[in-house]
């Protein structure tokens, strides 16, 4: 860096923040001479570096904070490819440059609900969708749109508690900013048909269905959703047409999500 003229202190914020960093960052990657990924951690450091003074004073529970800081110390040495475009560094960009924040097994960007989705739900559903937004939400964004974590935090999926301890913590970051609206999430588990097939997905459910939330299908779940992820059985069926999950929509308004929370203090940290 310092051999072409560069510092990566002084780029690496703005490149990581911005949504369009991969030509940018192949161009740089070109001047280096660098074909690895050593350029890409280079620049995960330096914007976490930037990052960690500023976790204090976020509007999050404590426990993400903690999460948090511990990312931002390890963003830069993951076991896999960071290679600019990829799902890993995409996900590292937005820890380093707090756009994405650790809840356990799963995590949160701040995000919307895209217009498109109106439009894929078939009817009524859609009526009842439009209708739950704009009564329950009064509007589309801003909102915590959920996301599973990579593995090995993945796995902790499958225990029901840890599943309800990461709800939590979002929830109680949600209560901390108030202009969000509600917690979001878009993903195979939430079709009905996949909870039947697999009971333990339930409990990834329990809050939309049981504790004032909707869920609304939208149309088939490709290959790309996760679906072929986690379980070789389900790999196998679904590769072999003898399941097709759809993609299910989940929103928990603001208000019935603290109710829960404020219901259940012992999953906090």
């Amino acid at each position: 860096m310092q051999r072409i003229g560069m510092r990566a202190e002084d780029v690496a914020w703005t490149l990581l923040q911005s949504e369009e960093n991969v030509e940018p960052l192949i161009a740089l990657k070109k001047k280096t001479g660098l074909e690895g990924d050593e350029v890409e951690r280079l620049l995960l450091w330096h914007a976490a570096r930037h990052s960690l003074p500023n976790v204090v004073s976020l509007p999050v529970d404590n426990s993400v904070k903690h999460r948090l800081e511990q990312d931002l110390g390890q963003l830069h040495a993951a076991k896999v490819s960071v290679l600019a475009g990829t799902y890993h560094f995409n996900r590292a960009a937005r820890i380093a440059t707090l756009r994405r924040f650790p809840a356990g097994p799963m995590e949160w960007e701040l995000s919307g609900i895209p217009r498109s989705y109106f439009l894929r739900a078939a009817f009524p559903a859609n009526l009842r969708l439009l209708a739950f937004v704009v009564s329950r939400l009064g509007g589309r964004a801003p909102c915590f749109f959920m996301h599973v974590a990579p593995a090995p935090r993945s796995r902790a999926l499958s225990v029901p508690k840890e599943v309800l301890r990461s709800y939590y913590r979002m929830v109680r970051s949600l209560e901390l900013q108030p202009d969000v609206r509600a917690l979001l999430a878009h993903a195979w588990f939430h079709d009905p048909a996949a909870v039947r097939d697999y009971p333990q997905l339930e409990v990834l459910n329990r809050p939309y269905k049981d504790h004032g939330g909707l869920i609304t299908l939208l149309g088939p779940a490709p290959p790309s959703s996760g679906v072929l992820e986690g379980n070789a059985q389900r790999s196998a069926d679904y590769l072999a047409g003898k399941v097709r999950y759809q993609y299910g929509f989940a929103i928990w308004p603001r208000d019935a999500a603290i109710r829960w929370a404020d219901a259940n203090p012992e999953l906090g940290d």
